[in-house]
């Protein structure tokens, strides 16, 4: 009960709580995209500013990665399927250091989306998403709540998650591929559902809102 859900918000006064979160967004969207800069000096430069700015913010590096395992370690078996040979049977071991970096560059666009949602609220995010529509006047389309929404999907897509983990270990349950293969159906299809229960509920808004128009 005492770990923290990944990609929640963590209440704080710290320098990095207080910058706006337009420009947080546009630090992310800057750090995921130059995580996979073909330099393995740039990303260990990301890599070291955002242990830096964790700590800045008080959670610590340690929290950037949490929830990132189960990610990662599909990204590996991935490489380990396509280095096998079958005929004859036989291992290729070449393309094992690209895994790896692509796992760093993963991480590192994980962490910098971990730190977002560590330092930002879901509120700060949609206004200044709103605020970027009035200045390009977009209003009409709405793009800043559809964004809002998604972003918004990240954190919950974690938290079902973790309530589903949870109750694998109470049945003791083992942290094997069997795992995976039964939880993330049930994670699907409570995204789905919840999905669906945030559509009815925009759609009832809406309407309330253009009958209050009449």
């Amino acid at each position: 009960m005492k770990k923290v859900t990944p990609f929640s918000y963590k209440k704080g006064s710290s320098p990095l709580h207080r910058i706006n979160a337009g420009v947080k967004l546009v630090f992310l969207l800057a750090i995921s995209l130059a995580a996979f800069f073909p330099n393995i000096i740039v990303l260990s430069a990301l890599a070291l500013i955002l242990i830096i700015l964790s700590f800045v913010a008080g959670i610590g590096p340690g929290r950037l990665l949490r929830g990132s395992g189960p990610l990662l370690l599909v990204v590996i078996a991935v490489f380990v399927y396509q280095g096998l040979e079958f005929s004859p049977l036989a291992f290729s071991s070449s393309g094992l250091l690209y895994a790896f970096v692509f796992c760093a560059r993963i991480a590192v666009a994980f962490s910098a989306a971990s730190l977002l949602f560590s330092i930002t609220t879901a509120g700060e995010i949609r206004k200044a998403l709103s605020r970027l529509e009035t200045f390009l006047h977009l209003e009409r389309l709405n793009l800043g709540l559809y964004i809002s929404l998604m972003l918004g999907f990240l954190p919950q897509f974690f938290r079902i998650w973790e309530d589903l983990n949870l109750a694998w270990k109470s049945r003791a349950g083992k942290n094997n591929i069997s795992r995976l293969v039964k939880l993330i159906p049930l994670v699907i299809e409570r995204m789905m559902i919840k999905a669906a229960d945030t559509a009815i509920a925009l759609e009832a808004r809406n309407g309330a809102c253009h009958q209050k128009d009449l």
